[in-house]
């Protein structure tokens, strides 16, 4: 037996050895999209959900804050109210390009996230998986945004007289899909041969002021979940 696992047998922690990837904006609202943050920092019963069953909480980095811009994501903001600027009517070239660029940092941060999972699982944790945010164009799991159709709503907005309701109103265009960033992540995962779940807290769910549709995953924080 070579030293390290000698040393991990004999020092005994209160580790649980259970770990969940949570996408960014579910411990900080604050990295929303301007008008998307439905609370003042997080979605607060996730967090006591994981407290409770004894696992640890990775929060990945918000792909977005990365690919657009910054907290306030200034590229999606040149979007709005954008209908009579230069930007709108280039906006068949413009999309393609931010686009690729998009892919391309996704593809980035989705290595270091798989690097990660992989050396939880290899170091004898349990992974229970993924929780990402269905609505988002970069973290749905089971539906994701139409980002043209979304892109044209906003642009075609007043700005004397928009709002928070009126912009999450206007990218209600939900597809069947997962977004940007999980599909990135989740084939980072598939070529190292892992396995784990993905669920996700719906958004649309938390604009109605109800509570996440993620704590009713009991099976989800089961102590027993098998990942490969």
């Amino acid at each position: 037996m070579d030293k390290n696992k000698i040393l991990i047998s004999r020092i005994q922690d209160n580790r649980s050895k259970k770990v969940v990837f949570l996408s960014h904006c579910i411990l900080n609202e604050n990295t929303r999209y301007l008008g998307g943050a439905c609370r003042e920092c997080c979605v607060s019963e996730i967090i006591i959900k994981c407290i409770k069953n004894s696992v640890g909480i990775l929060q990945m980095p918000c792909p977005e804050q990365h690919a657009w811009g910054g907290v306030y994501k200034r590229l999606l903001l040149m979007a709005y109210c954008s209908k009579d600027t230069l930007f709108y009517s280039m906006r068949f070239l413009v999309m393609p390009l931010l686009l690729f660029s998009t892919r391309f940092i996704y593809w980035w941060m989705a290595r270091q996230i798989a690097y990660q999972v992989e050396d939880y699982l290899s170091s004898g944790f349990t992974v229970l998986g993924v929780i990402g945010i269905d609505g988002s164009p970069s973290c749905g799991v089971n539906k994701t945004l139409d980002i043209r159709k979304a892109f044209d709503q906003v642009a075609h907005m007043e700005i004397d007289s928009i709002t928070a309701e009126k912009v999450n109103k206007a990218i209600e265009c939900l597809v069947v899909g997962t977004g940007l960033f999980t599909h990135a992540l989740q084939k980072q995962l598939k070529n190292k041969k892992i396995q784990i779940s993905y669920i996700a807290h719906d958004l649309m769910t938390e604009f109605e002021g109800n509570p996440s549709n993620v704590v009713s995953h009991v099976n989800f924080f089961c102590e027993n979940q098998k990942v490969s």
